[in-house]
C-alpha cells in the first residue's frame, strides 16, 4: 500500500487528466508544479514541494509536441534531483522516439537509446511506460530500473461491456495482429477475453508511416467481428492497409483498439471512411475530438504505484 506520507506525485503538462485519476485512484492529493515558458519558449520547470528524501512519481507522455514535452520531464527531474529527492521515478505512459529503435540504414541513430540516456543522466532512477513497442524496449535503460504496464487489463473490461452494447458476441470475433511483431499484445487480449481465435497479417513498410499487407494467417476471419490491436496508431497506415485485407476476406466488421492514439494527417477521418465500427484507446495521449473511445490507464498505474511505494 502507499506510503502517502513518503511519496510525492506529479504532472507535468502532458498528462494532467490521467494523473488526477490515478491521485483519485489512490486516495492522494497531487503535489503542486510549476511549469513555464521564457520568452524565447526555453522551458523552466521545477516541483513547489519539499522533495528532500521523498520518492517523486512523476506523469509525463513524451507526446506532440515530442521535444517540449521530453524537455519539460528532463528539467523537472534535475531540479528533483538537485532538491535531494531519494528516488525519481518517471511514468512515461506513451514514451516518443520509441519507433526509433533500430539502424535500418547505415548512419541511423538509435533515438530511443539516446532519450533512455538523457533521463539517467538527469537523475531518473525508474521508468515506466505502457506496452513496449518493441521486445527490446527494456535494454535501452542501462543502469535504471524499467518496468512495463500492459493495458490488456483494461481493454478486457471494456470490451466485455462494448461488445454487449454493439450486440456482437464473443464467439463471432477474432482477435488480429496486424503484423507478428504484435502477437504478443494480441495474445495477452485474447486470454484476457476467455480465449478468442487470433489472426496475424504479414506486413512490410515501403517507406516510413506506409504500411503494405500481403497476407492473413491463423484463424479465419470471414463472416467474423475483427477485433484489431495494435500500440500506436499514426497516420492510421496499417489500420487502413489491414482493414481493406480484413474486409477483402468478408469479415463483417472492425473494431480497433490501440494503446496510443497520435492520429497524426487527419488519421481519424480516414479510418472511420474505411468502415471500422469501433476505436478504443488509451489517455496515454490527450485527445482534442471526441470521436474514440478513451478507455484510462489510471487504474493499472494506480495498481503499480500502490504495490511498489
Amino acid at each position: 500500500m502507499i506510503n502517502k506520507e513518503q511519496v510525492l506525485l506529479f504532472s507535468l503538462t502532458s498528462c494532467e487528466e490521467l494523473t488526477n485519476k490515478v491521485c483519485k485512484e489512490l486516495g492522494v492529493k497531487k503535489s503542486p508544479a510549476t511549469v513555464r515558458r521564457f520568452a524565447d519558449n526555453e522551458v523552466f520547470a521545477r516541483p513547489e514541494a519539499d522533495v528532500k528524501d521523498k520518492d517523486c512519481i512523476i506523469i509525463q507522455s513524451t507526446c506532440d509536441p515530442v521535444n517540449d514535452k521530453l524537455m519539460e520531464l528532463l528539467i523537472f527531474v534535475d531540479a528533483v534531483k538537485r532538491a535531494k529527492a531519494k528516488s525519481i521515478t518517471a511514468i512515461i505512459p506513451y514514451f516518443g522516439y520509441v519507433r526509433q529503435d533500430r539502424i535500418i540504414d547505415v548512419g541511423d541513430p538509435i533515438s530511443v537509446r539516446l532519450v533512455a540516456n538523457c533521463l539517467r543522466e538527469a537523475g531518473v532512477d525508474h521508468v515506466v511506460s505502457v506496452d513496449y513497442h518493441s521486445d527490446n524496449m527494456a535494454s535501452f535503460f542501462e543502469g535504471v530500473k524499467a518496468t512495463e504496464l500492459l493495458s490488456t487489463e483494461v481493454f478486457a473490461k471494456y470490451y466485455q461491456k462494448r461488445l454487449k452494447k454493439l450486440k456482437i458476441a464473443l464467439e463471432d470475433v477474432v482477435l488480429v495482429s496486424p503484423d507478428e511483431g504484435g502477437l504478443k499484445r494480441a495474445t495477452n487480449l485474447s486470454n484476457a477475453l476467455g480465449g478468442l481465435p487470433i489472426a496475424t497479417m504479414d506486413k512490410f513498410r515501403p517507406e516510413p508511416n506506409k504500411a503494405m499487407i500481403t497476407s492473413i494467417k491463423g484463424a479465419v476471419v470471414a463472416d467474423k467481428y475483427c477485433l484489431m490491436i495494435d500500440d500506436i496508431v499514426d497516420t492510421g497506415g496499417t489500420i487502413i492497409a489491414a482493414s481493406g485485407e480484413l474486409l477483402n476476406n468478408d469479415a463483417k466488421g472492425i473494431l480497433i483498439c490501440a494503446s496510443h492514439g497520435i492520429f497524426s494527417q487527419n488519421a481519424l477521418a480516414k479510418l472511420y471512411r474505411c468502415g471500422i465500427l469501433d476505436i478504443a484507446i488509451t489517455d496515454s495521449i490527450p485527445q482534442e475530438e471526441d470521436v474514440v473511445s478513451i478507455v484510462s490507464l489510471a487504474p493499472i498505474i494506480a495498481k503499480f504505484i500502490d504495490e511498489n511505494y
